[in-house]
């Protein structure tokens, strides 16, 4: 079975680990046998087998395949003071994300298609609420102020080119100009040490990492316990939140990987992992949040 080692990744950094899961996620959608791994030689780069076609292609297609109306987008109109606006982000008032839920479900026992709900499941919960009694997002929600998370995600989406996802999955640096949401721990930046709007000003990303980033999120879905939010493979609250995971060296299934990702995040011989790794969650004053860097554990 041939072998692809993703050398512009590593299974440490947060959002390498996220795309290397979204790529499996999409690419199981059309290989049956599309298996993902990492290297257990200090590197810990990803590889997949079972994919027979250009992983480039495969991103750049799927990238453009989402484009329109599809389950994932959840759109809701805010009024302020200047009138109603459309946002798209995943703090809507509770009955907005209870209606889009109930959309994703009926689609599902309708059609078949889960997408929408396993979407829905990500996003956040049909209880918990923040402190200004919109729902409480997912703990990888790190957009705040004017920048809406499924905005800056539509945008990245839009970006992509078949080139970028090649750079992006076997070049160390694929970073152009451009909004990000703020899960590669390279994007962390002081604001009280900026001289401009992190919104606006000197920010870059890679795009086709971060939007298979976003198609992994699936496999991460929110719990709701008692009024709070809890969402997979993340830990602690406030200063103390943090993400882990497991890194394995036998090919795996996406739905081996979905089980991994439930599991508590420890190396484990007899599960085939052979490090766990764990990045910090940052959060400023101002609302935004990073990952900070991962740290790895035998």
């Amino acid at each position: 079975m041939r072998k692809v080692v993703l050398t512009g990744l590593t299974g440490t950094n947060p959002l390498h680990f996220l795309a290397s899961v979204g790529l499996l996620r999409i690419a199981a959608r059309v290989h049956d046998r599309a298996r993902l791994a990492f290297l257990d030689d200090g590197s810990y780069r990803p590889f997949v087998e079972g994919i027979d076609e250009s992983l480039a292609g495969l991103v750049a297609r799927d990238a453009t395949e989402q484009a329109g109306p599809q389950p994932w987008r959840l759109q809701y109109g805010k009024v302020e003071k200047r009138g109603e606006k459309f946002v798209e982000d995943l703090k809507p008032p509770p009955e907005t994300f209870r209606s889009f839920l109930d959309s994703a479900l009926s689609r599902w026992v309708e059609t078949g298609d889960s997408e929408g709900a396993a979407y829905a499941a990500a996003y956040g919960t049909s209880t918990a609420v923040d402190n200004k009694g919109n729902t409480k997002p997912t703990a990888f929600h790190f957009t705040a102020a004017n920048q809406q998370f499924l905005g800056a995600i539509e945008a990245i989406r839009a970006s992509i080119d078949e080139d970028w996802c090649r750079a992006a999955l076997f070049e160390a640096n694929a970073l152009r100009p451009g909004g990000n949401v703020r899960w590669d721990p390279g994007a962390d930046r002081n604001y009280a040490l900026m001289a401009d709007d992190p919104n606006t000003e000197g920010t870059s990303v890679n795009a086709p990492l971060e939007w298979l980033a976003f198609r992994a999120l699936p496999l991460l879905p929110c719990v709701p316990i008692k009024a709070r939010v809890f969402t997979t493979a993340v830990s602690g609250r406030g200063d103390s939140a943090a993400f882990s995971w497991p890194l394995w060296r036998a090919p795996a299934s996406l739905r081996t990987v979905a089980s991994l990702l439930r599991l508590p995040a420890e190396a484990d011989a007899r599960r085939g992992l052979f490090a766990a790794v764990r990045a910090s969650i940052r959060r400023t004053s101002q609302g935004f949040g990073n990952f900070g860097p991962g740290s790895v554990s035998a």
